[in-house]
């Protein structure tokens, strides 16, 4: 076996390595389409977050009893279309939920999420004070 083909075949190998050991890493092609469309419920929650607390400053520091006077773009899910849950808990308390497609807690790091925003697969409900600030929502690659 002359050199060229040695070496030919040693790159290869190396490209195969690194290709198995990068989605043993970073999951396949599926598992990044959950995690992204689970970026996006985040966000959209974020978003319904924000504005809640934009009418509790404007509304004499009351929550409102239901998302009735949100758009309906703004109050269900982007991803499977279903309507967030909101639960008002105290007059500056509330919860938002909604069903997540994979367990963040795996790679907490890889979308350079705040831990406020970790979630596990299925139903999860995020915990909310308009008295205190929104963290940041995790960033869309």
């Amino acid at each position: 076996m002359n050199r060229n083909l040695l070496a030919a075949a040693v790159a290869t190998a190396l490209v195969i390595v690194v290709v198995i050991v990068g989605f043993r890493t970073l999951g396949g092609p599926q598992t990044q389409r959950r995690i992204q469309s689970d970026l996006r419920t985040v966000r959209a929650i974020a978003d319904l977050a924000q504005q809640i607390h934009s009418k509790w400053a404007a509304a004499d520091k009351t929550l409102p009893a239901n998302l009735d006077g949100f758009s309906k773009s703004q109050t269900q899910n982007p991803v499977n279309h279903e309507e967030f849950s909101y639960r008002r808990k105290s007059d500056s308390q509330y919860e938002l939920c909604s069903t997540f497609a994979a367990d963040s807690h795996i790679e907490p790091d890889a979308n350079g999420a705040n831990s406020f925003w970790l979630h596990p697969q299925g139903s999860y409900c995020f915990q909310f004070d308009a008295t205190q600030q929104i963290p940041p929502a995790p960033y869309y690659y």
